[in-house]
């Protein structure tokens, strides 16, 4: 697998060499938020912040090829570099094929919490603010490919090695004790095969190959996904479950995670949103300990003023991280304006 991999780069890189670019434009577009929050925990520092992203996007024709595309994203938090970006190639009727650095374009990973809202999920922001996992190369110096089947949207993605450093300008930032691990995963989306209808299926396998680390066992997972709108209303589902759940602090597994997640959204005019979400995962303990449900609900309202945006969501979640009779809730306001 590792050989045909190199023989396909190898075989990209050498065609992007042979033909020649037509001079594409860059574009830049940016996104700015100030946010509130109020938690029932005790907290210290201050209960406002923001936040600002720039995202720079741009293409160009390679003859012969098809249409290279150049995405990025810089934001305030990474002020010496990107956030994320993505390179990708697309073929028309071949697909298109890219390499992913953080955005998450690709594969199982594009399908969490679908549960529609008229904001964020239920757990967002909250004590352990995680809709649930889905083994997959994390996005992050990953190779993908995506076309369009039958209606059906496919997309593969591919992690040579689960960590989030890489080999860029010859540095050893891959050599980590994770380095040795691997994550083949996909998703399979549709939106036209029943009016009003958007489904999807993925699924992911990681397998960790090195014996250093204590509970890396090989996982898997399945997730899916159908949301159906009627006239203003948006209701849907999202299923997962997941076996050996690896924590990346103590390289312990669990038995794995089930989700449970639903959520109605309500268009009341072109401006105000509103929603309500639960989202219930199940900590699948090992030997005799008991599973724990954590359970999570939110209330969302959004209210759109030209590129402004003003929301407000409320969010509760009892037995946070699996851990029984631990329990959190905020509040959160927020104002992003996107120009």
């Amino acid at each position: 697998m590792k050989k045909l991999t190199k023989i396909g780069v190898s075989a990209l890189a050498g065609s992007l060499v042979a033909a020649s670019a037509q001079a594409g434009e860059l574009s830049a577009s940016g996104t700015w938020e100030l946010t509130y929050k109020s938690d029932d925990k005790a907290n210290v520092g201050n209960p406002f912040g923001s936040k600002s992203a720039v995202t720079l996007s741009g293409s160009g024709d390679v003859d012969g090829l098809g249409t290279a595309s150049f995405l990025a994203v810089i934001n305030d938090n990474s002020p010496a570099g990107y956030a994320s970006h993505e390179i990708s190639l697309d073929m028309g009727d071949m697909g298109t094929f890219g390499f992913d650095q953080g955005v998450g374009t690709y594969g199982a990973s594009t399908i969490d919490d679908k549960s529609p809202t008229a904001w964020e999920e239920s757990w967002h922001n909250t004590a352990n603010s995680s809709g649930g996992l889905v083994h997959s190369g994390g996005s992050t110096g990953v190779l993908g490919y995506s076309n369009s089947v039958g209606g059906f949207d496919v997309s593969v993605e591919y992690a040579p090695a689960l960590t989030s450093n890489d080999n860029g300008d010859g540095a050893a930032g891959g050599d980590t004790t994770l380095a040795n691990g691997s994550n083949i995963n996909f998703a399979i989306n549709n939106s036209s095969l029943i009016d009003g209808l958007v489904f999807g299926v993925g699924a992911g396998d990681s397998e960790y190959d090195n014996s250093v680390i204590v509970g890396a066992e090989d996982g898997s997972s399945v997730v899916g996904y159908a949301n159906y709108t009627f006239g203003s209303i948006t209701a849907g589902i999202t299923l997962s479950e997941s076996n050996n759940v690896r924590t990346a602090a103590t390289g312990a597994n669990e038995g794995g995670r089930e989700v449970e997640a639903y959520g109605i959204a309500m268009a009341v005019n072109d401006s105000l949103s509103i929603s309500y979400n639960e989202h219930n995962m199940t900590y699948k303990k090992n030997g005799s300990n008991a599973d724990v449900e954590q359970e999570s609900t939110g209330i969302a309202l959004s209210y759109t003023m030209g590129g402004a945006t003003l929301a407000i969501q409320n969010n509760s979640q009892d037995n946070t991280g699996g851990t029984a009779g631990s329990n959190d809730e905020i509040t959160e306001i927020s104002l992003s304006l996107a120009f």
